[in-house]
């Protein structure tokens, strides 16, 4: 487990050498064993044979080097899904009001890399890696919150539906979900059904924090029973 979480320190910091220090602090805490500066080159050892194992001979000194401070982790440009993920979305989004069905291939293509949580195995073992999967998380939601929107204005009712009641289960404090959700339900005439969903969430907020509704929300309601 030390060699995945050391492997994902190096690819949140790819191209860039990382100090020892700041290895041996995010792999083992302020309970480092002794020799750690031994214990670290042995896994950094061990990392370039796993190198040398996916990438052919040669590949391990290549890609994972040494410097006076420390070391660094050489990523060729598409082999980082995260890197990928972020260049997607981020390019969806200043084409979108110029090119909405560029935008919502790029979304999708960004979604679709998400293959679960981020460092899911190795992030409950160092601060840098929990706070980078927060963040990893939160864009990934976004994303998708933004992909929903251009199905909505595109008039993808049906589908937006079906994905919504997936997500708003899985995101239950999303608030913007909901309001996708009830929007999608009244432009197809389920007003009933647009209302159970306003209902139970204004239940849900009230109850556990003492909050109503986002006026936005409020209003993707009202325009849901207006819709014909």
């Amino acid at each position: 487990m030390h060699r995945r979480t050391l492997l994902a320190l190096l690819l949140l910091s790819a191209g860039k050498v990382v100090p020892r220090e700041q290895l041996v602090e995010q792999l083992w805490g302020g309970a480092p064993p002794q020799g750690e500066t031994n214990a670290l080159q042995a896994h950094i050892a061990r990392l370039r044979r796993d190198l040398e194992r996916c990438f052919g001979p040669g590949e391990g000194a290549r890609r994972l080097s040494t410097s006076t401070f420390g070391y660094s982790l050489h990523v060729e440009q598409g082999e980082l899904d995260l890197e990928v993920f972020d260049t997607l979305r981020l390019t969806a989004r200043q084409v979108a009001d110029a090119d909405s069905p560029a935008a919502t291939e790029m979304l999708q293509q960004a979604v679709e890399l998400w293959a679960g949580p981020a460092f899911a195995e190795v992030r409950e073992r160092s601060a840098r890696l929990y706070a980078a999967a927060v963040q990893a998380e939160e864009h990934y939601v976004l994303a998708l919150e933004e992909f929903v929107e251009l199905n909505l204005e595109r008039g993808h009712y049906d589908w937006v539906i079906g994905r919504l009641k997936a997500l708003t289960t899985q995101y239950p404090y999303r608030e913007r979900l909901f309001e996708q959700l009830i929007i999608a339900l009244g432009k197809t005439g389920r007003r009933a059904e647009a209302a159970e969903v306003f209902r139970r969430v204004r239940s849900e907020m009230v109850n556990e924090f003492g909050l109503e509704p986002s006026s936005d929300l409020n209003r993707a309601f009202q325009h849901a029973l207006e819709d014909e």
